[in-house]
């Protein structure tokens, strides 16, 4: 029920986002000489407009790992999907025992390849 009440807050805050944007628009010419008040206007404007997630997530980049001297290629594998996270599986073809490691993101809501240089 949680991910179609986000869904459905998605879905009603598309146009109100959209209303947002074109009131930024509108105020544009006008806000270098206004004073504060449509200042913080069009600060809540833009603050409405930028709400919504409107970006994708960039590829972590895992392409290779070196093990001993030598350099393993790296393969990406989706383990589970869910509407809000898909557990990633970076698997690498070596027959050289090593320990697993779960890493897990610990900012809710922001994109686990802010954790590749971890």
């Amino acid at each position: 029920m949680l991910y179609q009440a986000y869904q459905a807050h998605s879905d009603i805050m598309v146009p109100v986002r959209t209303w947002a944007g074109m009131a930024i628009n509108a105020f544009a010419p006008i806000n270098g000489m206004s004073g504060p008040g449509i200042k913080n206007l069009t600060a809540a404007y833009e603050l409405i407009s930028r709400a919504g997630l409107t970006h994708v997530r960039p590829p972590f980049g895992i392409e290779t790992v070196t093990v001993g001297n030598e350099e393993i290629p790296v393969t990406e594998q989706a383990a589970h999907v869910t509407p809000f996270g898909t557990l990633l599986r970076f698997t690498k073809a070596i027959d050289t025992p090593q320990p697993r490691v779960l890493l897990v993101a610990p900012l809710s809501g922001h994109f686990a390849t802010l954790l590749r240089n971890t």
